[in-house]
């Protein structure tokens, strides 16, 4: 059984922000918030970003952290996807996002079809233990706090959960996560060139070179004791299949730092382009996702 983080007669939460804000992601939030606080390992659900300060526009994300109990939280992340996938119509599994900082828990980035565009959606899992530490410090709005959301995990188990977070962040990414990397990365980029932000779209280009970089280097030496850029040249250029890769980086490198529409797209078909000669077995495994991406990318333009 939970319990409402409203007195009776007053708007809930979610009631709250409708009529504060009305923003089209609403909706998914609503959605997010009935379908997770059936889940029993869920304590708390809390809202930040845009939708939590009534700054929500049409590009906006939907920002969710869900709080877990301990000993539930590994199995919870495990079976994530599957969830999403088949309650919510992601297009794509989810992207182990390394932008957000580290608040105690795992972060997590999936894009939604919603009404012809795609719908980024943040979602944050942290351990029921660390919730109040995370309220703290960002501040979030509270949704739903479920019966028995204060009782907290003994020493052992919120060990065993730190543990098990810390092995997952170490797992190194394959060219199949490192293509959704990519995708997602590229939806960000789009949206931050149409609302003009050019020194995040600065830093999302670099992201997705970065991106390009690792494709190259997971697929031609994968298991390479170096990593970022050092030996880069001397460990992939040793193939003719090496140096044509490293060739696309450079021409990657040298494209203006502040990127247009076209670049972003380039950026991305280029990471597409070597990833279906380098690492075919990625790019057959994602055919239906990439295929479906690029077509929601194009029907957002013939609807801007």
């Amino acid at each position: 059984m939970s319990t409402s983080v409203t007195a009776p007669g007053e708007l809930s939460a979610i009631e709250d922000l409708a009529h504060a804000h009305r923003p089209v992601q609403l909706a998914v939030l609503g959605d997010l918030v009935q379908t997770l606080s059936d889940t029993p390992a869920v304590t708390h659900l809390l809202v930040r970003g845009s939708l939590a300060t009534g700054t929500a526009d049409r590009l906006s994300d939907v920002d969710l952290v869900v709080a877990v109990r301990d000993d539930r939280l590994p199995a919870l992340m495990n079976t994530l996807d599957a969830l999403m996938s088949t309650t919510f119509g992601t297009l794509l599994p989810g992207w182990r996002d390394t932008i957000v900082g580290n608040l105690g828990g795992a972060g997590f980035v999936y894009l939604l079809p919603q009404n012809g565009h795609l719908l980024q959606l943040d979602l944050y899992l942290c351990p029921t233990s660390a919730v109040g530490a995370l309220r703290r410090r960002i501040g979030p709005r509270l949704l739903w706090q479920g019966a028995g959301a204060d009782e907290l995990a003994d020493d052992d188990t919120r060990q065993r959960t730190a543990q098990e977070l810390a092995r997952a962040a170490e797992v190194p990414a394959d060219c199949g996560s490192l293509l959704v990397q990519a995708m997602v990365l590229h939806a960000m980029l789009r949206k931050r060139l149409a609302r003009g932000q050019e020194y995040i779209s600065y830093g999302l280009l670099h992201d997705l070179n970065v991106t390009l970089r690792d494709v190259i280097r997971t697929a031609l030496v994968p298991h390479s004791r170096h990593h970022g850029w050092y030996h880069l040249p001397d460990e992939v250029g040793r193939t003719a299949t090496g140096r044509e890769c490293l060739a696309e980086l450079t021409r990657a490198l040298t494209s203006p730092p502040v990127p247009s529409v076209a670049q972003a797209d380039e950026a991305l078909a280029r990471i597409v382009r070597l990833a279906e000669r380098i690492a075919p077995h990625a790019t057959d495994s994602l055919s239906n996702e990439i295929t479906a991406y690029h077509a929601y990318q194009q029907q957002t333009e013939g609807l801007a």
